[in-house]
C-alpha cells in the first residue's frame, strides 16, 4: 500500500500572538494530527534553508519587516504557494491606537502591500479584509477563530450579584469611556449591590465610581483565557466603534465570552452585527443610543433564569460550533484544491545569515532609537 503523501505546510511567524495562533496555527495543529497536511510553525529568525525547501505551502503570519520581506520574494521566486494571514487592517491603522505609529510608516505599509501581492491567496477571519485585499485573481480564504478550552455549564447561585465584565487590551480603554461610562454609571445607581463590576486588562477612569474590580493585564493568551474562564462573569460587554478600522475586525469576544460561558452584549455594528443571524438567545446586540445599552442590560439582570438559559445555551454553542476540529474542517474544505495540487517547485539556494544579522541590527537601532525618544521627550528610560 503507497504511503499518502502529505502537503508540507509552513507557518513564518515572528511572535505567537492569538492574532497568529487563532488564525492558522491551531487548525493546522489539528490537521497534523489527524494526518491530513505535515506542518512546522518556525519563529522567523529561526528559519534555515531546510525549512524553506521543506515546505510547499507557506503561511506568511502578519509579516510586515525588510527581512520578512526578503524570504517572501525568495518563496515566491522559488514557486511556493503563498498564504499571507491578516485580521486587522493593517495598513489603515487609527492614529489613536498604540500601534499605528509602527504601521503607519510608509516603509512598513510597503513591505505588506508587497508581501500581500507575491501572495497567492489571503487568509482572514474578516469578509471585509478579504474583499479588500483578495483581488487580482487572488484566493480569499476564510477562517473562523476558534474557542479555546470552552468551560462546561456551572450554575450561578441566583443570591450572588449580576457579574458584569469587560475584557481587553489598554487600547480599548477610549471604547469603554465613550460608550459605556454613562450607562455602567446608570445601572449602578439603580442596581447598587446587586450587580458587581470587574475590568480584565483595560482600566477605565470611573472604575471608583463603580466600587468595581481590577483584573491586570496579561501578555499570555493560555494564562489571559484561564483568568478569564475563573472569574464566572455573568455578562460580558463588548463596546465597539462604528468605523471603517473597527468593522474589519473579528468578533472575537463573542468567542471568547461564550467560551467562558458569559453571556455578551456587543455594539450592534460591524463585526458584531454580523452575529445577528445566530439564535437570538445567544447575542444581545445594543445600538448607539445610551437607551439601548440599558434596556439590554436591565433585560438580563432583572431576569436571572433566563440569563442562566442564555449562559447554558451559549456555553454549548462554543463546545458544538466553535471547537479547533469545526474550524479545521472548515479551512480544510477551501484549501483542499491548494493541499492536494500544490507541490514545491525548487529548492532555494544561499543563506539566510547574512539578511538575519541585517535585519537583527536594523531591530537594535530602531530600538535604541526608541530608547533615545523617550529620554528626550519624557525624561524615562522605560
Amino acid at each position: 500500500m503507497q504511503e499518502k503523501q502529505l502537503q508540507h505546510v509552513l507557518l513564518i511567524y515572528r511572535k505567537m500572538i492569538p492574532s497568529i495562533r487563532l488564525c492558522g496555527h491551531c487548525q493546522m495543529e489539528y490537521l497534523a494530527q489527524q494526518g491530513d497536511v505535515a506542518y512546522r510553525a518556525v519563529q522567523e529568525m529561526k528559519l534555515t534553508n531546510n525549512d524553506l525547501n521543506w515546505a510547499d505551502i507557506v503561511l506568511l503570519g502578519r509579516l510586515d519587516s525588510w527581512y520578512e520581506f526578503q524570504l517572501t520574494k525568495l518563496l515566491h521566486k522559488s514557486g511556493r504557494y503563498l498564504i499571507y494571514i491578516i485580521d486587522d487592517d493593517l495598513l489603515n491603522i487609527p492614529p489613536e491606537i498604540s500601534s499605528a505609529a509602527y504601521y503607519g510608516q510608509n516603509k512598513i505599509q510597503g513591505y505588506i502591500r508587497g508581501m500581500m501581492e507575491m501572495s497567492d491567496a489571503i487568509l482572514s477571519p474578516s469578509p471585509l479584509l478579504l474583499e479588500k485585499y483578495a483581488a487580482d485573481g487572488k484566493r480569499a480564504i476564510g477562517i473562523e477563530e476558534p474557542a479555546i478550552d470552552p468551560v462546561s455549564y456551572k450554575l450561578h447561585a441566583p443570591g450572588k450579584p449580576v457579574k458584569i465584565g469587560f475584557a481587553g487590551s489598554i487600547d480599548r480603554v477610549s471604547d469603554i469611556e465613550n460608550i459605556l461610562k454613562d450607562v455602567l454609571l446608570q445601572i449602578k445607581r439603580e442596581y447598587g449591590d446587586r450587580v458587581k463590576f470587574e475590568f480584565f486588562g483595560a482600566i477605565p477612569s470611573f472604575l471608583e465610581e463603580l466600587d468595581a474590580q481590577c483584573i491586570p493585564y496579561c501578555d499570555s493568551y493560555d494564562e489571559y483565557r484561564r483568568i478569564l474562564n475563573s472569574l464566572e462573569w455573568d455578562i460580558g460587554l463588548a463596546p465597539m466603534p462604528d468605523t471603517p478600522f473597527h468593522a474589519c475586525k473579528h468578533y472575537n469576544k463573542f468567542i471568547e465570552y461564550a467560551a467562558a460561558g458569559v453571556v455578551g452584549v456587543f455594539s450592534d455594528v460591524m463585526p458584531y452585527s454580523r452575529l445577528r443571524t445566530l439564535n437570538k438567545e445567544l447575542v444581545v446586540l445594543a445600538g448607539g443610543q445610551k437607551e439601548e445599552w440599558l434596556t439590554a442590560l436591565r433585560m438580563l439582570i432583572e431576569n436571572r433564569k433566563n440569563l442562566e438559559e442564555r449562559r447554558k445555551l451559549v456555553g454549548e454553542y462554543a463546545v458544538r460550533n466553535l471547537s479547533v476540529a469545526v474550524s479545521a474542517h472548515a479551512l480544510m474544505e477551501q484549501m483542499q484544491e491548494v493541499i492536494v495540487g500544490k507541490m514545491r517547485s525548487k529548492n532555494i539556494t544561499g543563506t539566510l545569515v547574512t539578511a538575519k544579522l541585517f535585519a537583527l541590527l536594523a531591530r537594535g537601532y530602531h530600538m535604541v532609537g526608541a530608547r533615545v525618544r523617550r529620554l528626550l521627550f519624557t525624561g524615562k528610560n522605560a
